[in-house]
């Protein structure tokens, strides 16, 4: 019996398949390559974003957690000196962990991812900064609500800073940001933005040209009209 072949075609060899050819080859890793390229900035975009929302989830809970501890302390928020923590380097001696009862809440998952690989030179103000061991934490408390701790008191909670994800150092354990004493920058984590939560609770995504503006304002850092401290403090009434 005769087997028809198409012209120029070779026979295969009896059970065997005919296999891709070097050429073949390479254009399918050419093609995989390619849609590679196209398909990992999305999905990386897709994971930054998922990780900014749970950071706005953590900068929340750690604002009603300040919230609620008010309410057990005749309405006065936590100080900015023990929030974080009374023994060094340990979360979970701070005046806020009962009310979080979890280490993870306290940091930005892209924080950590960067923490874990580098370790990014940070503008630091002063260097009266109390340090440890690695930074466990990416939020921090505006200094200037030590002048007053009572809500009630406030004149315009939604424009005062409570809580904002500062531009800290891998060591830094101060756990405060501030017009004088601390660290005075936004950390622009997610796209060139950073997030803070304001007196009334509401979160706010920023820039570095919104924030520097903010930052320049009296209402900002000062939740009523005493605005002493070390030095003064060269900000604009409004």
């Amino acid at each position: 019996m005769t087997t028809n072949r198409l012209p120029g075609s070779t026979p295969s060899s009896p059970g065997r398949e005919a296999a891709f050819t070097l050429i073949e080859l390479l254009t399918v890793v050419a093609i995989i390559a390619v849609l590679a390229g196209l398909l990992l900035p999305a999905l990386s975009k897709a994971t930054e974003s998922a990780r900014k929302i749970a950071c706005v989830n953590n900068l929340r809970q750690v604002a009603i957690a300040s919230i609620t501890y008010s309410s057990d302390y005749n309405q006065q928020l936590p100080s900015f000196r023990d929030w974080l923590y009374l023994k060094n380097g340990d979360l979970t001696t701070g005046r806020l962990y009962p009310y979080l009862k979890s280490k993870a809440v306290y940091m930005c998952p892209t924080d950590r991812k960067e923490l874990a690989t580098k370790h990014p030179a940070t503008p630091i103000s002063t260097s009266a900064i109390r340090r440890s061991g690695k930074r466990d934490y990416s939020y921090a408390m505006n200094c200037g609500i030590c002048h007053a701790t009572d809500l009630s008191k406030f004149k315009d909670p939604t424009r005062t800073l409570l809580y904002m994800e500062g531009a800290l150092a891998p060591t830094d354990y101060s756990g405060q940001v501030g017009p004088g004493m601390a660290v005075q920058t936004l950390a622009l984590r997610h796209n060139r933005t950073g997030h803070m939560v304001k007196a009334d609770l509401s979160i706010q995504a920023m820039n570095k040209k919104t924030f520097d503006a903010v930052a320049k304002t009296k209402r900002f850092w000062f939740p009523t009209d005493d605005t002493s401290g070390p030095g003064g403090f060269n900000l604009s009434p409004e």
